[in-house]
């Protein structure tokens, strides 16, 4: 289930301190094909001592377990006929060459293009295929 209420705020930068992997987070950022956002459970670990007092921390409190936090409007989206995997991408390309230095601000802000040229100039000087069926094909 993903909530869809008053948007939790939340900053990348605020966290920094406790040097997490993404992936503590974004668990299929590693082995999925989408990186996923946390669980509202993944969130309490902490929260349970830690700014529980405040009214964003008791609305996730308040949330199921399992209910994914999602971005209140997601940045990164690609088109349904596009085949991204960010296992594929985790064994060669670091999560900041895409998305940055997260842990620098509060928001996290677009930093590669979503069209086609900027995957392909990446590939390109990746040494990675061009071929189109590498991200246009279904079957995959």
């Amino acid at each position: 289930m993903a909530f869809s209420g008053e948007p939790l705020p939340f900053s990348h930068k605020r966290h920094a301190a406790l040097k997490v992997e993404c992936a503590y987070c974004h668990e299929k950022a590693a082995a999925g094909e989408r990186a996923g956002f946390p669980a509202a459970s993944k969130c309490m670990v902490c929260h349970r001592e830690v700014a529980k007092d405040t009214e964003a921390i008791q609305r996730l409190a308040a949330l199921a377990n399992d209910t994914t936090i999602v971005p209140e409007k997601p940045l990164y989206t690609l088109p349904d006929f596009i085949f991204f995997s960010h296992a594929k991408h985790k064994e060669k390309v670091s999560c900041d060459t895409c998305h940055g230095n997260v842990w620098a601000g509060d928001a996290v802000k677009l930093q590669l293009s979503m069209k086609m040229k900027g995957c392909v100039d990446c590939h390109k000087s990746s040494r990675a295929t061009v071929t189109c069926t590498a991200c246009h094909e279904l079957s995959q």
